[in-house]
């Protein structure tokens, strides 16, 4: 054996560690830990203490032996080998803790500056809705700031905070009802005024939060590293590097920092609070409203909450020990991939908590989370530039957006793809059969499935005769009672009137003295020649008088309701100006009469109503009716309706309409099938045939009448298009044969078939329009 041979882990490395280095350990519950500071490169790095008792070994004369043996020196109960040393070596070049003294070294080094550029870049396009721009030196503004703000951080400027949150807290629950009836409405928000207000609140709060975080940074004594402006979401404000903070060695100290910019903005909006209540209508009211919506708003959705990397997401990873939470949780969720379906065995186990399952439901929480969060950002932003015909900048931001997030996370499996070590890790089979089962899904999306269209649907008598008073009167007696069928000619109800009564017996009255005179001028004409010439206008006074004798005598017989034709009797149209209408409008006042009015002055504007419900029911007899009201209505049948004679009982065609949205019509078809129930009776099904498809759009007003409260629709109406559609019900055996009309149900509709795939399309088609 050639002993003048040395080995590679006997030969020096030439490798020593960055000068300029600076570690603090930091407590941790279950083991220690050392962040250690590149004040060169700006970087902090977390390494374990055995780790960083190698790094301190690297004075580029050790070789893996020498450091090997320091290390089980140090730690005799520990076994490591010189490979895993250095693969932590390699681990530490990369990371740019180390230099080395070997030649071409160059090219290496500007390879990673070009990654890191890179990695930059790409950053600062993934997050253009977050942008940050160079700071400066913060040193100034903090020498002026900590003196001012030093005695709120002592116990007693702490407590009058927490009593003035507190005081705040209470007051807006007593007063919540006047804080949200005084809020804009959600077409509001986008006057100029209201976003100029907002844009303004937003970046002052914004900055004071970040102000927030440096100055309790600086008082632990960690430095805020820089200050600048940044973009959020388009609005102007502050951002500070507090990055030192790391290097606090106290994990509740640094959750204190985390928590800085949060309990700022509770602060300021317990202050606006106290403003609001004081304040009358104006600017200043307005102002500390809007500062309130904001400051609870952005921390709710983005400063308290841990799925995104803001405050809340450090304060989460300090209180619960685990530090980089993100990139551990990224690793659990890569690796939970690797293993289901390439079944690559996990390979890290230092540690027990990156195993645990909370952190793998962090990993999609926060993933499904940042998804929702930027389409609601890019929606908002999409809607409010659609009236302006700039839609266009919502749809390309959209597919810029959607891009870069599939791209980002398309990067860890190119990284997972080009490791040598995880190719060989990998089971074919399982991978095949992921791969077959992938592409059985895909074909069996493509299977036409059948589907239906459902919806609300209102039943309605195939001819309908509705009777209406054409003469006042009081009800005094109902002849019928809905459902009763009627033959033309019969009695529904009669009225009493006793102005009309009096009219009659006056016009009658009048023309027995009209004729009475007539007749004695006849008869004095041969003695009083003058007679003769009063004949004509006398004559014509008593036609008169005759006509409105007959006119009062219609009048009367109006008042005794007869059918018009042959039917069933159905309940007529509820009293519009009934009490029960005010149900349907939870916004009215009922005390809100309009401005000049004075009951003491103007009593007859304080009417009440002569009867509710319906004018057939029980609770209405002996009210007034005014002309015009529909007292009910007859279901007539097809012969009634076309001959107007009786014929005998005979079964009534139903017809259903139903409201549906524009992409729902697209789908039915004339003569389609349709099942109907009813929900006064669930287990009978009706069934029908399209027989009719709207070409207009549905509106309350002109689609009048609809046999239910005149503002119902307006009230449950959806602001998408809409399109009635008529059904016919086909079988008059199974018809309601005593439905009431306008009652309600629910219809299904047989459409065309389609793919899960289609369905899909259609759907984002709808919810999102591309025109």
């Amino acid at each position: 054996m050639n002993t003048g041979v040395t080995s590679s882990t006997q030969r020096p490395l030439g490798v020593h560690h960055k000068v300029g280095l600076k570690a603090v350990r930091v407590s941790h519950r279950h083991s220690g830990w050392v962040v250690v500071h590149d004040a060169i490169a700006g970087k902090y790095h977390r390494l374990r203490e055995d780790e960083y008792f190698l790094l301190t070994l690297l004075d580029g004369q050790c070789s893996l032996d020498e450091l090997r043996d320091h290390y089980q020196d140090r730690y005799p109960n520990r076994r490591v080998r010189s490979n895993q040393i250095n693969a932590l070596l390699f681990r530490f070049h990369e990371s740019g803790l180390t230099t080395s003294l070997a030649a071409m070294q160059g090219d290496p080094l500007l390879e990673r500056a070009d990654t890191d550029r890179r990695q930059k870049r790409w950053a600062l396009a993934s997050q253009w809705l977050f942008m940050r721009f160079p700071g400066i030196d913060p040193a100034p503004v903090m020498r002026v700031l900590m003196p001012i703000v030093r005695p709120l951080l002592t116990p007693l400027g702490l407590f009058a905070m927490i009593a003035l949150v507190v005081s705040a807290a209470v007051m807006m629950l007593v007063h919540r009802t006047r804080y949200l009836a005084e809020l804009p409405a959600s077409h509001e928000w986008l006057t100029m005024q209201n976003a100029l207000i907002l844009a303004g609140v937003i970046a002052a709060t914004k900055i004071a939060h970040e102000l927030g975080h440096a100055v309790v940074s600086e008082r632990f004594g960690a430095k805020c590293r820089s200050i600048g402006p940044m973009l959020l979401v388009f609005t102007p404000a502050l951002y500070c590097d507090t990055s030192g903070s790391w290097m606090i060695p106290s994990r509740l100290r640094r959750a204190a920092v985390a928590m800085a910019g949060i309990a700022t903005e509770i602060v300021i909006a317990s202050i606006a609070a106290w403003v609001w209540l004081r304040t009358p209508a104006g600017l200043t009211h307005t102002i500390a409203s809007h500062v309130m919506v904001v400051c609870g708003i952005s921390t709710i959705v983005f400063n308290a909450n841990p799925l995104l990397r803001y405050d809340g997401y450090y304060l989460l990873s300090d209180m619960t020990d685990m530090p980089n939470l993100a990139q551990r949780a990224q690793r659990r969720w890569g690796r939970f991939l690797a293993k289901v379906f390439l079944g690559v065995p996990s390979s890290e186990l230092n540690e027990s908590a990156d195993q645990s399952v909370w952190l793998l439901v962090y990993a999609v929480a926060s993933l499904a989370y940042r998804w929702i969060l930027m389409a609601t950002i890019i929606g908002f932003i999409w809607i409010s530039l659609r009236p302006y015909g700039l839609e266009i900048i919502g749809q390309l931001l959209a597919l810029f957006a959607a891009a870069s997030m599939l791209w980002a996370g398309l990067v860890p499996l190119r990284r997972f793809w080009k490791n040598p070590v995880n190719r060989r890790k990998m089971r074919p089979r399982r991978a095949l059969v992921w791969c077959v089962l992938l592409i059985a899904i895909g074909y069996a999306g493509t299977i036409p499935l059948p589907r239906h269209v459902h919806s609300a649907v209102r039943f309605f008598p195939e001819h309908e005769v509705r009777v209406h008073l054409t003469s006042p009167g009081v009800l005094s007696q109902l002849h019928v009672e809905p459902g009763q069928w009627v033959s033309r000619g019969d009695v529904l109800a009669e009225l009493t009137n006793p102005e009309i009564e009096l009219e009659v017996l006056d016009a009658e009255s009048d023309v027995a003295e009209q004729t009475m005179r007539l007749e004695g001028l006849r008869a004095s004409q041969t003695l009083v020649p003058e007679a003769s010439s009063q004949l004509p206008a006398a004559e014509a006074l008593l036609g008169e008088m005759t006509d409105r004798f007959t006119a009062a005598k219609r009048r009367r017989e109006s008042l005794t309701i007869t059918a018009p034709c042959d039917g069933m009797v159905m309940v007529a149209q509820n009293n519009p100006q009934s009490a029960s209408e005010s149900s349907l409008d939870a916004d009215a006042n009922p005390l809100d009469v309009g401005p000049g009015f004075n009951p003491a002055v103007d009593r007859t504007a304080v009417r009440l109503a002569s009867w509710s419900g319906s004018p057939t029911a029980k609770e209405n007899s002996g009210c007034s009716l005014e002309a015009g009201t529909e007292l009910l209505s007859i279901a007539a049948s097809d012969e009634s309706a076309e001959s107007l004679e009786s014929s005998g009982p005979t079964p009534i065609r139903w017809r259903a309409e139903a409201v549906i949205q524009s992409i729902q019509r697209q789908r039915i078809t004339l003569g389609g099938p349709a099942w109907m129930i009813r929900d006064s009776s669930p287990t009978q099904i009706l069934r029908g045939r399209v027989i009719r498809i709207s070409e207009e759009t549905y509106d309350p007003r002109m689609d009048a009448p609809r046999r239910d409260h005149q503002r119902a629709d307006q009230a449950t109406r959806t602001p998408e298009t809409s399109y009635v559609v008529a059904v016919s019900i086909e079988d008059r055996d199974t018809a309601p044969s005593n439905c009431v009309a306008g009652a309600s149900g629910r219809v299904k509709f047989a459409v065309s078939s389609a793919s899960c795939w289609q369905r899909i399309r259609e759907f984002f088609s709808s919810s999102f329009r591309f025109r």
